[in-house]
């Protein structure tokens, strides 16, 4: 898994816009190494990601860093599970093994030199600047341990504000369940929405009980009789708003 779609990373390769480095939008955004693919090494942007927001970032812009994120990224569900069951953790692993690497570290096997600090070892591209040996030895080095808890605090209100945020809260439907069962009835039968169906017709129940998810509804027991066309209470409404003058074109119409 290369995580990319869980971070903001910049559209173009990073030769490219190193010659228009002024018009990066923000330094929060990643560099693209997609040039390196198909050999660069598979968590790469995981561990980018990881060495920006414990040794870039400062910690007071960090909350904007993560927003930053969360609105660019592709797959912000992504970012908070990446978040929560990858980065948090790792941290803490970072900071439990954070040590000075005395014998510098050791290299690769038979490493091609590339650019920007990346090599080429065993037909795999790495960059040992966001090797986590090499984090935890700059957190060793730094003495950042604490600093690092305090990213991790901040990464868990951050999840706590957006998660909790991101449940979805049904619509208050202010009218009654007749207007709401044959309007909904009328937007299926011209075209403009699609239900679940059975042996060919709509499945009503099923209707019912996603009418009833995506908005809060007073009275809505009745809700299935209204939404069938077949229904003596579904005529009633039909006609009620027929006389009003009520009119939906076909979706093609419009």
């Amino acid at each position: 898994m290369n995580y990319k779609a869980a971070f903001a990373i910049d559209d173009k390769h990073y030769r490219e816009s190193l010659k228009n480095i002024t018009e990066k939008e923000s330094d929060f955004m990643l560099n693209n190494f997609d040039h390196y693919e198909p050999k660069l090494v598979k968590d790469f942007y995981l561990k980018y990601f990881i060495q920006k927001l414990l040794l870039e970032v400062d910690i007071l812009e960090l909350n904007k860093f993560l927003e930053y994120h969360y609105d660019y990224c592709d797959d912000p569900e992504l970012l908070f599970n990446v978040l929560d069951l990858k980065i948090v953790p790792k941290i803490g692993e970072l900071i439990e093994n954070a040590r000075l690497d005395l014998q510098g570290g050791g290299g690769y096997y038979n490493e091609i030199i590339l650019e920007n600090g990346f090599i080429e070892s065993r037909g795999v591209v790495h960059n040992s600047k966001y090797d986590y040996s090499s984090i935890s030895g700059h957190i060793s080095w730094s003495k950042l341990q604490q600093d690092c808890n305090k990213r991790i605090e901040v990464i868990n209100t951050f999840l706590k504000q957006h998660v909790d945020n991101s449940i979805p809260k049904p619509l208050k439907w202010i009218a009654g369940p007749s207007q709401l069962g044959f309007i909904v009835s009328e937007l299926i039968d011209k075209g403009y929405m699609e239900a679940e169906r059975r042996k060919g017709e709509v499945n009503y129940e099923a209707l019912s009980k996603e009418l009833f998810k995506a908005f809060s509804i007073d009275g809505g027991s009745t809700l299935k009789m209204y939404l069938s066309p077949s229904n003596k209470k579904h005529k009633t409404a039909k006609k009620t708003f027929e006389d009003r003058g009520f009119f939906l074109p076909p979706s093609k119409f419009t």
